[in-house]
């Protein structure tokens, strides 16, 4: 019996991991909230960052605090303030650099999620059940690898057709980098729709004998939409 269950297994493993384009009504509810996020006219919010550059041995060298305000329209950053800074240590000077925010006029199809309408005929899916009941694990990678274009995958609620965290790296990665990984790791309901507000980044890379390896956690509050100039609505 026991040699027969090994001889079997395989098969059962093969079985329940097998992987499967996701059901449509899933793409289309995923969809649905990325168009209503976007429909807002803009979003304020506080991003709370920490960022750590790391020895060889993943020590930490030196860490750069920082507090921003950010109004996003859409995908687009349209005002970012200073609000706070703290340094530590020693750090590399693109780790203390300004975030350099996507001009404004720029196409923003690239920077849409892989679920939002206007993007997904760029992608493949798949789907494969859990971790755990009532989740599903979707993949996604673009049909043409680019810098700008992520692949990954997203947990899921099914039921509630909501992303629960979502782990994306560049599909062709850039040059100078070795490795990019972000995790959204939590996700909010807020005046500004469901939102992520809790992220890691994590990266390395370099040239020769010179190599950056760095981490950063982002914790994102204080939503506000924004109706017009100098007016925002609610709080969380």
């Amino acid at each position: 019996m026991r040699a027969l269950a090994l001889a079997l297994l395989p098969l059962l493993l093969g079985v329940s991991a097998r992987a499967e384009a996701p059901p449509d009504d899933l793409l289309q509810r995923l969809g649905e909230a990325e168009e209503r996020k976007l429909a807002i006219p803009a979003c304020r919010t506080v991003e709370n960052s920490v960022t750590e550059e790391l020895d060889k041995e993943g020590k930490v060298k030196g860490r750069l605090t920082r507090s921003y305000e950010v109004t996003r329209s859409g995908t687009t950053v349209i005002a970012r303030k200073l609000l706070s800074q703290k340094e530590e240590g020693d750090l590399t000077s693109q780790l203390k650099a300004e975030p350099k925010d996507p001009p404004k006029n720029e196409d923003d199809k690239a920077r849409l999620s892989p679920f939002h309408p206007r993007a997904r005929a760029d992608y493949r899916f798949d789907s494969t059940p859990g971790p755990s009941e009532g989740l599903v694990t979707v993949k996604f990678a673009p049909l043409k690898s680019d810098k700008k274009r992520m692949k990954g995958q997203a947990m899921v609620d099914a039921r509630a057709g909501k992303v629960m965290t979502l782990r994306i790296s560049p599909s062709d990665m850039p040059p100078m980098l070795d490795e990019l990984q972000m995790d959204f790791l939590a996700y909010t309901e807020t005046p500004c729709e469901r939102q992520p507000t809790q992220m890691k980044i994590a990266g390395s890379g370099g040239v020769l004998f010179y190599k950056l390896r760095f981490r950063t956690e982002v914790t994102v509050t204080g939503h506000q939409k924004v109706d017009g100039p100098g007016t925002a609505t609610g709080a969380r």
